[in-house]
């Protein structure tokens, strides 16, 4: 029989396992390794369960526009992996240069500030407010200081390290360590990740290509949408 903990636990582990996911994703070249794990079994069985939970709880439909594009997204990259893997990698690669590194302007422009200041800039205020909460927790990103650390990897690797503390801490039985992390990722995410995720998936849209990173933002953005509500549910339970 499964219990509440166990349960629990499942949705802990797949927080962690998405938001780790995603990191990567935006955060570096891709790779083999890292599509074949996009569209692996064990991935789309977390995205399931994840919405299968909303809609249990919420009453939504079976799958939202964001995961019916996730699918249709593994079946083509599966089938294109299988065709010519080489030609499919350089031309994901292609796609993440132009739109996380340049060096032409990027379409849409993957930090915080940018979608929060009229004059589309970055190092402001926001930033040093995402590094507070990243400081206070002893996180550092990668590139820091020469990244400005509201960068949605950046981002993305704060929440995935708070939700594997989260779990561990909740196998520990730290109930109340787990009550202060899971309000620290809400806060969060309404103070930073909502508010301009949003705006990113939208404009990213805009990129000459489709290969997969304009449909991973929209998912990114439906899987944070949800999470709030995930972390709002665990923390009115008595545990």
């Amino acid at each position: 029989m499964t219990t509440q903990n166990d349960e629990i636990a499942i949705v802990l582990a797949n927080r962690r396992y998405l938001y780790e996911l995603c990191q990567h994703i935006f955060g570096h070249e891709p790779s083999r390794a890292l599509l074949e794990l996009l569209i692996n079994e064990h991935t789309q069985e977390v995205l399931d369960l994840l919405l299968a939970d909303e809609n249990d709880h919420h009453e939504a439909q079976p799958q939202t526009d964001a995961y019916k594009a996730y699918l249709t997204l593994v079946a083509e990259l599966k089938q294109a992996l299988n065709r010519d893997p080489e030609g499919t990698l350089e031309k994901i690669i292609s796609e993440y240069t132009y739109l996380m590194i340049g060096p032409n302007k990027l379409p849409a422009p993957p930090w915080e500030s940018v979608y929060l200041t009229k004059e589309r800039l970055i190092f402001q205020e926001s930033t040093l407010k995402v590094r507070q909460k990243f400081l206070k927790y002893h996180f550092l990103p990668a590139n820091y200081p020469h990244e400005a650390d509201d960068h949605i990897a950046f981002e993305l690797d704060f929440m995935g390290r708070l939700a594997k503390s989260t779990m561990e801490s909740f196998d520990n039985a730290n109930m109340l360590e787990v009550k202060n992390l899971l309000t620290d990722q809400k806060a969060f995410l309404e103070e930073h990740l909502l508010v301009w995720i949003g705006d990113f998936a939208e404009v990213i849209q805009e990129s000459r290509t489709h290969y997969i990173y304009p449909q991973i933002a929209v998912l990114v953005h439906e899987f944070i949408k949800i999470d709030k509500e995930i972390i709002d549910e665990l923390m009115n339970l008595h545990i």
